[in-house]
């Protein structure tokens, strides 16, 4: 009896150090696989099937784990949902697809898209403005960072001519018309209005944009070369053309697009802040008065 006793409490120490063993067994290789399994994060994807210029909603976002590679940053996490409602698809999204950050125009996007910007803006535009033109004066494209306040003075040294065909009389040619400088005698308040508006004619100077325009992007800058092995040959790419985008109303695309076309000179300049309200320009004659004033001034010191 003693005997069977024994014999039945050594079995019993056997199975039990043999759960034991697979007990631990098993944790251990679980916390094997799970220390060579990548690190995973919470994102965000599409509910289901959406066209390009889709409004985001709540209802059409839901969470999806997936492994943190070198990807992961292209992807918007779950807890930046916020910035993507009201965001809008840029391009077409599938059911259960993660959402890049550059396919939507909302703050989640912003740094990825450049058009993301807009989301922001809507009654804005952005516009390239070339650096390399012959009448654009600039500092070197690489003195902005996005985010710079610029203004845009664009000066007209005359007024373009409108056609004519000249036509012939008593056997010689028409002389072509010239706008000339007429000032209106009437008497009055009238007349000083009268001048003012006259003293429009060219040349003049205007700033485009008296308040300022963002510099949201720099294109044409170089790129950094980098190599690990100093000998290795460095191949240095052709000029590009460098451009500030910027951010301005959608009524200011024509005027300028007409400035840069017909503007003798336009010259860019950094601000601090903007001015608020218009400027009324300043032409020739007003710098003769401005010239006249000084002299007068300096010359009636003791």
């Amino acid at each position: 009896m003693l005997k069977r006793l024994a014999t039945s409490g050594l079995n019993f120490a056997v199975l039990g150090i043999s759960i034991l063993v697979f007990l631990v067994s098993f944790f251990a290789l679980n916390s094997l696989a799970a220390a060579q399994r990548p690190p995973t994060l919470t994102v965000l994807a599409a509910a289901r099937d959406l066209p390009i210029g889709h409004p985001l909603t709540a209802a059409d976002l839901v969470e999806k784990t997936v492994y943190a590679d070198d990807n992961a940053a292209l992807y918007i996490p779950a807890e930046e949902v916020p910035d993507l409602i009201g965001g809008i698809t840029a391009l077409p999204m599938y059911a259960g697809q993660p959402i890049f950050r550059s396919s939507v125009l909302a703050p989640a996007g912003e740094g990825f898209r450049l058009s993301a910007f807009l989301a922001e803006y809507p009654d804005h535009s952005l516009f390239p403005l070339p650096l390399s033109e012959n009448n654009i004066t600039a500092p070197d494209a690489a003195s902005f960072l996005p985010g710079d306040l610029i203004g845009i003075t664009v000066v007209i040294a005359g007024r373009p001519q409108p056609p004519a065909t000249p036509t012939p009389s008593s056997g010689s040619w028409l002389p072509t018309p010239v706008l000339t400088r007429t000032l209106s005698l009437t008497p009055g308040p009238e007349a000083d209005l009268t001048e003012a508006l006259d003293r429009t004619f060219p040349p003049l100077a205007k700033d485009l944009f008296p308040q300022g325009v963002r510099v949201i992007a720099i294109e044409g800058l170089p790129q950094p070369v980098s190599s690990n092995d100093p000998n290795a040959p460095v191949f240095v790419s052709a000029p590009q053309d460098q451009r500030l985008i910027l951010l301005i109303p959608n009524a200011s695309r024509e005027p300028l697009s007409l400035a840069l076309q017909q503007g003798a000179q336009l010259f860019i300049s950094l601000l601090a802040r903007g001015d608020e309200g218009v400027t009324p320009g300043f032409t020739y004659w007003d710098f003769e008065d401005l010239f006249r004033a000084d002299r007068e001034e300096a010359l009636q010191q003791p």
